[in-house]
């Protein structure tokens, strides 16, 4: 059986297990993707070259239909749903291959996305094994099977939805990611290659998705992680190529367990040795790990303090406070280990004034880069309805947000107006000129607000990322031209299929019925 993964924005290291293990079972799998980097809220946004370059829902949907899948699967974020939604509106308008949703935003109420009639069936959680018995059932003929567990189906105007299966323990038997199909459409993402080394978090910060994972998972192990050879070797497989420049380890916390991280640390060295970047928790890092990462040649640790208020980070379930914070700063500064630190606007219960208090707290640290996010709502998670019962969202914004409503974007103003919101507006643009700039420039801005006067904030995003990337810090240099690249990638195709478009679409009208008028989509055996 062929399926068609179809998703926008990033590299999906998500499809790329998917597809690996589907074609380990002896199926097909196929990507559509779109990169829609004038839209997606990566920092390149534009309404005016969205319009012209990017394509059309339609035209995505031809892609698919072009592919011939038995089954279709969409990723849905809440960044990418509504746009995944109208490619899937698209498609059903003229095929019945059946259409599976996953990811986040619909794991968090299937009962609630099923209801899109585009749409045949909701996989929530982890969709190995849901995927293979979908497409084991349409391959004989029975998709209307409605007991398969992880899944959500509509059964004669009532809404099925079965248990979710225990989790995957072993992740060594999942086979290396299939990141081909992604390699193919943008050659440029193999220069900073994504990789994880384990999935799940044992924290349970409210604004995060991890916040419900015992209500979905109870009694599962929050952790499991690869051994360390199944993970050296996939990324040997992939060195041999001599495209990459750096790694990129998506995990959501990197630094967890030092026996793991003494093994890794040794054969990263010697079998690898290519600079790495990975993420951190104030509560995961001591000088012994700080000193394994330096070992190892990573060149730039993410640190997740989003807010230097010890209440606030108790409030949101954080684990840790302001000394444990400084404590971890002091250990990576003592190992030389390059360090940025991601920080949330708009945290419930914060304003301008807390702002203040971080930007003077990072005048003395001085990180080499602040990652400032807008708190976005999003479902599943428990801060939703925390923030319904303390009156931040109404019912009409949850409504908003179920449907996929992100606003702006977690990038630049998140998708709730918050307390102080212009105030933070500007504020925000310090955040990113402040590593660029001698503290005693950002002090005079901050001093009588003189910051209120910064117009711009994305422009300012973006003039930020670059500076740092000409001033050569390295893992900000290779985002950069993993961005750019992606970007013009995607500009060139763009233009190439408007240029084409006409030219095929004579063709294919004086030889054959165009497949938009097909009610499916065979396949030539």
């Amino acid at each position: 059986m062929r399926v068609t993964f179809v998703t926008s924005g990033l590299e999906h290291l998500g499809i790329e297990a998917l597809s690996a293990w589907v074609r380990q079972a002896g199926h097909e799998p196929a990507l559509v993707y779109e990169a829609r980097p004038f839209s997606s809220g990566s920092g390149t946004d534009s309404k005016l070259l969205a319009r012209f370059l990017e394509p059309t829902p339609q035209e995505t949907a031809e892609r698919v239909i072009a592919t011939k899948p038995d089954v279709v699967a969409f990723t849905s974020y809440s960044v990418t749903h509504r746009w995944a939604l109208q490619v899937a509106r698209e498609l059903k308008r003229y095929v019945k291959t059946p259409i599976v949703f996953g990811g986040p935003h619909v794991s968090a109420a299937p009962e609630r996305a099923i209801r899109e009639p585009s749409i045949d069936a909701i996989v929530e959680g982890e969709g190995e094994n849901a995927l293979l018995e979908l497409l084991e059932c349409t391959e004989r003929d029975r998709f209307g099977r409605t007991d398969i567990r992880n899944c959500t189906f509509r059964d004669n105007g009532s809404i099925v939805r079965n248990r979710v299966r225990g989790l995957l323990h072993d992740l060594d038997q999942i086979p290396w990611a299939d990141k081909q199909g992604f390699y193919e459409t943008v050659p440029a993402f193999e220069h900073e290659f994504y990789v994880i080394s384990r999935r799940g978090c044992p924290f349970r910060c409210s604004f995060c998705e991890f916040s419900t994972f015992s209500k979905t998972y109870p009694g599962e192990r929050p952790v499991r992680r690869r051994s360390v050879p199944h993970l050296i070797g996939e990324l040997k497989h992939w060195k041999q190529r001599g495209r990459i420049r750096k790694v990129f380890f998506w995990d959501a916390i990197f630094t967890l367990d030092t026996k793991w991280m003494i093994e890794f640390a040794d054969a990263y060295r010697r079998e690898i040795g290519i600079p790495f970047e990975c993420y951190t928790h104030p509560q995961t890092m001591n000088r012994e790990m700080a000193q394994l990462l330096a070992e190892a040649g990573c060149i730039m640790v993410r640190v997740g303090v989003q807010s230097v208020n010890s209440d606030t980070l108790a409030a949101v379930g954080r684990k840790g406070d302001l000394d444990k914070i400084v404590q971890t700063l002091d250990v990576l500064a003592e190992y030389n280990l390059p360090y940025s630190v991601d920080h949330i606007i708009g945290l419930p219960g914060e304003g301008a004034a807390e702002q203040l208090d971080a930007l003077k707290f990072y005048l003395k640290v001085k990180p080499k880069r602040i990652l400032a996010h807008w708190m976005t709502y999003f479902p599943g998670t428990t801060v939703l309805e925390e923030a319904r019962s303390q009156g931040i969202l109404s019912d009409e914004d949850i409504e908003r947000i179920l449907d996929g409503d992100v606003g702006p974007g977690y990038m630049f103003g998140g998708n709730k107006e918050y307390r102080d919101h212009e105030e933070l507006l500007h504020l925000c643009g310090v955040f990113d000129l402040l590593p660029l700039l001698p503290p005693a420039f950002i002090e005079w801005l901050l001093k009588n607000h003189r910051y209120r006067h910064l117009r711009g904030v994305g422009l300012i995003r973006q003039f930020g990322t670059l500076a740092l990337a000409l001033r050569g810090e390295p893992a900000t240099r290779e985002h950069v031209r993993h961005i750019f690249a992606t970007t013009l990638g995607a500009t060139r195709d763009a233009l190439r299929r408007k240029l084409r478009r006409p030219f095929l679409r004579r063709r294919i009208s004086q030889t054959t019925p165009s497949p938009f008028k097909a009610t499916s989509a065979p396949r030539e055996t």
